[in-house]
């Protein structure tokens, strides 16, 4: 059987609105993508580092209760990441990241061909862990894994740029699919032309390209297709984990139509309408809700076992 496994920080988010604390949620955006699979009782495991205190017990008992396996968790003595997330008027987050004192190392499991790795954001840049991350990352490409990157890039000092772009670049290479926002492109290349960028991203060996824009198409890049999807409208209560959920749709579609690393590249346009269909319907049903995932009923009810 599959497995999918994601990589990423667990972070525990407080939500603000008004300036005033409005929730809290287990998150980080791999962690996202790992809770609406689990939600779908796919094979989804979550690979992070947690501390021992009382956030780190409510992020594990919480994943484990929403089908997440944990085995691939490294837990520590110490304090667990909390992120402050900031609602505008338009319910778009700001975030201001308190980190967790310690980064053990992890112990990354064997992947086999045709699992799914999805890994990205902060952490695929982080500098703590990066070469462990890189070799497992190498090994899963090798077997022929399907590594999908999402670089969920916040911001780009002029003086740390060319040092981002090196570091996204090198996960690129490792990567088979790349989705990313249009803010991302642009604040790494100033360009968000899917046509310029596949062109680049292909020489690393991508072979898919997804870009989303908020409430704007979404676009499809790959050897075979170009392609614009239309967004329906949504007034979202909070866009917080609405990109993650996009992956998750991404890599439920892949995993329903049994893709494989090397058979992408020839998937037909159906497919890939069906593939984008999720991801919209994932990342809207997200945006409806204060959490960061899709709900339990959403998924019992659209997508049974």
């Amino acid at each position: 059987m599959k497995n999918i496994f994601a990589v990423g920080e667990t972070t525990y988010d407080i939500v603000f609105k008004n300036n005033q604390p409005s929730h809290a949620v287990v998150g980080g955006s791999a962690l996202n993508t790992a809770v609406s699979l689990g939600r779908l009782k796919l094979p989804v495991h979550f690979i992070s580092r947690i501390g021992n205190d009382t956030i780190g017990n409510l992020s594990a008992k919480f994943l484990t209760e929403n089908g997440v396996d944990c085995r691939y968790i490294s837990r520590f003595d110490g304090q667990s990441r909390i992120a402050l997330a900031f609602l505008d008027e338009a319910n778009n987050a700001s975030y201001q990241f308190y980190h967790g004192n310690k980064s053990p190392r992890i112990a990354f499991p064997q992947v086999k061909v045709d699992d799914i790795v999805h890994f990205g954001s902060l952490n695929a840049l982080n500098n703590k862990g990066r070469k462990n991350l890189l070799s497992f990352l190498g090994k899963a490409s090798k077997v022929g894994a399907i590594v999908i990157y999402d670089p969920n890039i916040r911001n780009v000092s002029d003086a740390d740029r060319a040092t981002t772009i090196a570091k996204v670049e090198e996960n690129m290479a490792l990567s088979t699919i790349v989705k990313g926002s249009t803010q991302d492109f642009i604040r790494l290349y100033g360009t968000s032309d899917c046509d310029m960028l596949f062109q680049k991203f292909r020489n690393f060996g991508v072979k898919a390209l997804f870009i989303t824009d908020g409430d704007q198409p979404t676009i499809l890049k790959t050897e075979l297709l170009e392609k614009s999807y239309n967004i329906q409208p949504v007034e979202a209560i909070s866009t917080i984990g609405a990109g993650d959920n996009f992956s998750a749709g991404i890599i439920y579609g892949l995993w329903k139509n049994n893709i494989l690393s090397n058979n992408i590249e020839t998937t037909d346009e159906q497919v890939w309408d069906e593939i984008v269909s999720y991801a919209h319907r994932f990342a809207r049903e997200v945006c409806l809700s204060e959490m960061n995932y899709i709900t339990e009923e959403f998924a019992n009810l659209h997508f049974p076992c």
